[in-house]
């Protein structure tokens, strides 16, 4: 797994926002991702979600965003004992985090204060959740989105979330193959494609299922499923993420 969390990830989430709107579709099947992935044969290896709010205060001190992240991570039911606290500073922007590392599991929890991106004299506050774990096991997705938006909510807005889900295959695909995942992969949660990129190694393709609540408008097109397939010659194995709205992680 990889356990190095990037902030450039969490800045493109952030970014995205700026030309996607957030909209609901109809609720339908119950774990859409989970059943994306075993339509693809692939055995799960990996799952990720990555929450994010703008926090409502404009000002923080760095006591302020130690205790929310505190407060986060204790209603996550992680062991206070074995959380690392980190202060950083780098010019104008201020964080707080806290990062739990467990038999597979790693939790990172992140306040931030930035410069206003239309006033930098005055300043904005955000609030980061990244979970990682490694199993072979399906767990509920619901279950943790709904769980982390309860407690997002107790301290502002309901929160912008991505959840990614990775397994595996031995071997590298024949030709065709994945095109034929990719299609037992939307049928399984009545998802239509929007759009694909292909290139030598990989292939990716971006959705749109009704049984996914949420969705991101882009260019005027909803797309709340994005499935990419790719080989890797260091361990001879084809990996497949499908992520919701969009995969917020390395491929």
């Amino acid at each position: 797994m990889n356990t190095i969390f990037r902030l450039g990830v969490i800045i493109g989430c952030l970014l995205l926002v700026l030309f996607a709107t957030i909209g609901y579709a109809p609720a339908a099947s119950s774990e859409p991702l989970s059943a994306a992935m075993k339509a693809t044969g692939a055995q799960l290896e990996e799952y990720s979600i990555n929450a994010w709010v703008k926090l409502p205060e404009d000002h923080y001190s760095d006591e302020e965003l130690q205790r929310v992240v505190e407060q986060v991570m204790e209603q996550l039911a992680m062991d206070s004992k074995s959380n690392e606290m980190i202060h950083q500073q780098r010019n104008k922007n201020r964080i707080v985090k806290a990062e739990h590392i467990r038999s597979g599991d790693h939790v990172v929890v992140m306040a931030q204060v930035v410069p206003n991106q239309k006033n930098s004299a005055r300043e904005e506050a955000y609030l980061v959740i990244n979970m990682e774990s490694l199993t072979k096991e399906y767990t509920s997705i619901i279950l943790l989105q709904e769980k982390i938006n309860r407690i997002v909510k107790k301290i502002g807005d309901s929160p912008r979330i991505s959840t990614c889900l990775i397994g595996w295959l031995d071997g590298k695909l024949m030709d065709g193959e994945s095109e034929s995942m990719l299609k037992s992969a939307f049928l399984a949660i009545d998802g239509a494609i929007v759009d694909q990129l292909q290139q030598e190694q990989y292939v990716s393709v971006t959705g749109f299922s009704s049984a996914i609540q949420e969705y991101l408008q882009v260019g005027g097109k909803k797309i709340n499923i994005n499935i990419a397939i790719r080989y890797s010659q260091y361990d001879n194995r084809t990996y497949v993420i499908v992520g919701s709205p969009i995969i917020t992680r390395e491929y």
